[in-house]
């Protein structure tokens, strides 16, 4: 008889193992500097702030490279869009919940600022995907 293997437990190595090859694009000291830099014309940057926007940031960018290679196949980046709604709006109402503490009328900065991160792990997968990286 043949070993059992879970298709769930292979799909998830192979998921993790695709993310931290993809976040060894993104530096930290760079997310840190880009997050410091959106969020100070508009508040007050704390310590706890920049840990939820890194978070969020990371999140969003890993969503974009995941959902790159439906780009990657010819569909357009709102047709991509609509594809990761739910997640994608999950992750703009964690970010305004925290942000709409300290400051009310935040939920557009939010909008750009997942945006702007689901944008660049778009480009970064599909970037990926054209040099043929794992």
């Amino acid at each position: 008889m043949g070993v059992l293997t879970s298709f769930t437990i292979k799909k998830l190595e192979k998921q993790l193992a695709y993310e931290r090859n993809v976040l060894r694009d993104l530096s930290y000291r760079e997310l840190c500097r880009r997050v410091r830099t959106y969020w100070q014309q508009y508040i007050i940057v704390s310590e706890i702030i920049e840990t939820i926007c890194i978070d969020i940031a990371i999140e969003a960018y890993l969503l974009g490279a995941h959902y790159s290679r439906f780009t990657y196949y010819g569909e357009s980046i709102e047709t991509v869009k609509i594809r990761c709604i739910n997640e994608y709006k999950q992750l703009i109402h964690e970010l305004y919940e925290h942000m709409d503490l300290c400051t009310d009328g935040m939920y557009d900065t939010c909008i750009r600022y997942v945006d702007t991160w689901w944008k660049e792990g778009i480009e970064k997968g599909l970037r990926r995907q054209r040099l043929r990286l794992k």
